[in-house]
C-alpha cells in the first residue's frame, strides 16, 4: 500500500490544473525510466513514431513529447485523457534474458511483461494524487477516471453494493453508479441515469418487495419525487422550473442512499 503524507492525508492542500500537470509529468518519467512503457516503444532514450501516431489517432490532440505541453494545452481532459492513454500502455518488466540477434550478437532484454501487474502500481500511484485533485478523482482497474464526488457523498458512492438481486438490482445500481461518476455527463446522462435507479425501486415494488419494508406512504415518495420533477413521466403537471444541476445530484444521491438503507432492511427481513 502506498503512504499518504500529512496534508494529503488532511486534504489540507487540492491540487492545481498547474499542480496536475506536474504530478502527470512526474507519473510518466517514473514509470518510463522504469521501463515500464518500452513495450510500446517508449523508453528514457528512444519515443517510438509509432507511439505518437497512434496517441494522435485516438486522443483529440498530440500527447507527445509528454513533458513539453504549451500553456494553453494543459487542460483537465488532456491530462486525464492520457492518464488513460498511457494506462493501456503500461506493462511491468521481467527479468532480463539473453537474446541472439539476425547478426549472430548476444543481446540482453526483458524476458517477458506483466501487463496486469504494471497497471496495477500504475493505478496506485496515480490514485495517490488524482484523490487531491478537485472533488476528487480516481482511476479504476478498466483504465477509467472516474469522480469521487463531494467528500461528503464519498462513502454513498463508495459504499458496499450487498447481493441481493444480480440482474434485476445489483447490477443496474453498479451501472447507474459508474455512469454517474463518469467525467463530463450532460443533463440528459444524469437525469437517465436517475431513471435507471428509480426503475431498481419499480421493480422491487411490483415484486411486493418494498412493502415488506416500507409504509404506502415512504413509498409514495420515492415514486413521486421521479414523476413529479420530469424524471419518469412527460406531462403537463409536473414540475420543470428548476435548477437541473442541483436537483439531479439530490436526487441521485436520494435514491441512493435510499437503495442502500431498503437493501440492508430487505436482506435482514428475509434472513
Amino acid at each position: 500500500m502506498i503512504r499518504k503524507y500529512f496534508s494529503s492525508r488532511n486534504q489540507n492542500n487540492r491540487l492545481t490544473l498547474n499542480d496536475l500537470y506536474f504530478k502527470f509529468q512526474n507519473l510518466y518519467l517514473y514509470f518510463r525510466d522504469k521501463d515500464y512503457f518500452k513495450q510500446s516503444g517508449i523508453t528514457k532514450k528512444f519515443l517510438s513514431e509509432a507511439i505518437k501516431f497512434e496517441a494522435a489517432i485516438k486522443l483529440s490532440f498530440q500527447s507527445f513529447p509528454i513533458t513539453k505541453w504549451e500553456k494553453e494545452d494543459i487542460t483537465e481532459d488532456r491530462i486525464f485523457d492520457t492518464i488513460e492513454f498511457l494506462f493501456d500502455k503500461v506493462s511491468k518488466p521481467g527479468s532480463m534474458e539473453p537474446f541472439d540477434t539476425d547478426a549472430g550478437f548476444q543481446i540482453w532484454d526483458y524476458g517477458s511483461y506483466s501487463q496486469k501487474e504494471g497497471q496495477s502500481e500504475y493505478i496506485e500511484i496515480v490514485n495517490m494524487f488524482l484523490i487531491d485533485y478537485g472533488d476528487g478523482f480516481e482511476l479504476n482497474d478498466r483504465g477509467e477516471i472516474l469522480s469521487l464526488g463531494d467528500s461528503a457523498l464519498k462513502n454513498i458512492l463508495c459504499a458496499d453494493i450487498l447481493p441481493y438481486d444480480v440482474e434485476h438490482v445489483d447490477n443496474k445500481v453498479i451501472n447507474a453508479i459508474h455512469k454517474w461518476r463518469t467525467r463530463n455527463q450532460s443533463l440528459n446522462d444524469r437525469k437517465e441515469t436517475i431513471r435507471e435507479l428509480a426503475d431498481v425501486f419499480e421493480w422491487l415494488r411490483k415484486t411486493k418487495k418494498l412493502e415488506k419494508v416500507l409504509d404506502k406512504k415512504d413509498d409514495a415518495l420515492i415514486f413521486d419525487l421521479a414523476n413529479n420533477f420530469a424524471i419518469r413521466h412527460h406531462n403537463p403537471s409536473q414540475k420543470g422550473n428548476y435548477d437541473k444541476n442541483i436537483w439531479y445530484s439530490w436526487m441521485f444521491h436520494f435514491y441512493l442512499a435510499s437503495y442502500h438503507a431498503i437493501i440492508r432492511l430487505l436482506i435482514k427481513h428475509e434472513k
